[in-house]
């Protein structure tokens, strides 16, 4: 009788308290309230990429507005190996002055583009759509900058 008295206030505190979770960012943040120099850089990377995702957001919903569907779907499926060169021509154009830019060859390219359609098309056999069952063109941006710069870029350097 005398262990089950422990055990149930152990079980009603860990019911009871609130979880407190904190993300990387937010906890290298409090170490560089500590003085942790490598903190404070790995916070400010992690709050400059969280950044630059809201920004690629943001501009995969401007270029969703304003595509002609007509030229990017074939049956309601969306022509990936066509709209991934356009997508990023477009996110180069508007992140220029930036300084952010294409490093990469058409060559190499045409190649991410090619492994981009295949993975989506070919293998997965679906892709991201909106409510009415149409491709998300918001989203494939984003998914072909995220492939531009976690598949293309790394595979060459």
């Amino acid at each position: 009788m005398n262990f089950r008295r422990p055990f149930l206030i152990l079980i009603i505190l860990f019911v009871c308290l609130p979880a407190a979770a904190e993300s990387l960012r937010e906890y290298h943040q409090r170490q560089c309230v500590d003085g942790k120099v490598e903190s404070c850089k790995r916070a400010e990377a992690m709050l400059e990429g969280e950044q630059h995702a809201e920004r690629i957001v943001e501009l995969g919903d401007d270029f969703a507005l304003k595509l002609d569907r007509s030229t990017l779907e074939e049956e309601n499926k969306p022509a990936l190996l066509e709209a991934y060169p356009l997508v990023l021509d477009d996110y180069f154009k508007l992140e220029l002055e930036k300084g952010i830019k294409n490093t990469l060859s058409n060559d190499v390219m045409e190649l991410c583009a090619e492994h981009f359609h295949n993975h989506w098309r070919n293998r997965k056999l679906w892709w991201p759509t909106d409510e009415a069952g149409k491709p998300d063109w918001s989203t494939i941006y984003y998914y072909i900058v995220e492939h531009y710069y976690g598949y293309c870029v790394r595979s060459i350097l």
